[in-house]
């Protein structure tokens, strides 16, 4: 486990995990209010614009603190040593970005990484499509897949409507558009 989270090797992904702590313990052990500036909200704009790409870095409960940093933790340090700290930053900020102008063109409000753990994880599944990486030696393809499936579902049939499907969907076309930019420029990991 040292050996997959190793700062020289993985800095951005080190951290967007200490910063997404630090404000999740600030919001838990205060008052989650203490943090609102920081989320995205159709209503707070032009004042907080800045709150495109900081929503990003805000959760508010464990299961989607836990979610969202097991993905940055378990995908994001590999897709970091694939394409480079720099081509990294741009595509985590990239996914979020595309995820808060979702919000932004729906006029309505959000949190957390989900759209750049969206971005991640098509990156790297669509990377390797072919490797049973998964349960079940399942091939990596099939995970984003269905989890684009699952996202279209929610939004045509109104499932789970405080969860960001939009957000999600914008994340996972970054990833997808970056692969088909970064490829030729993978180091062996």
């Amino acid at each position: 486990m040292l050996e997959m989270i190793n700062i020289k090797k993985n800095p951005i992904s080190i951290l967007i995990f200490v910063i997404c702590v630090i404000v999740f313990f600030v919001a838990r052990g205060t008052d989650p209010e203490n943090i609102r500036f920081l989320a995205f909200d159709y209503e707070a704009l032009p004042q907080r614009w800045y709150a495109i790409l900081s929503y990003g870095f805000v959760h508010v409960d464990w299961n989607h603190i836990i979610v969202n940093m097991g993905l940055l933790l378990w995908i994001g340090i590999w897709v970091e040593r694939l394409i480079g700290s720099k081509r990294y930053i741009v595509l985590v900020l990239s996914g979020i970005l595309a995820g808060g102008i979702t919000m932004l063109l729906r006029e309505t409000a959000g949190i957390g990484f989900s759209a750049g753990a969206a971005a991640l994880l098509f990156y790297y599944h669509f990377a390797f499509p072919t490797k049973k990486e998964l349960p079940f030696n399942i091939p990596n393809v099939v995970l984003p897949v269905v989890l684009l499936i699952i996202s279209v579902g929610a939004i045509i049939f109104g499932w789970l409507p405080s969860v960001g499907h939009y957000s999600h969907i914008a994340g996972a076309l970054v990833g997808v558009i970056f692969l088909w930019i970064f490829h030729k420029q993978h180091r062996p990991i």
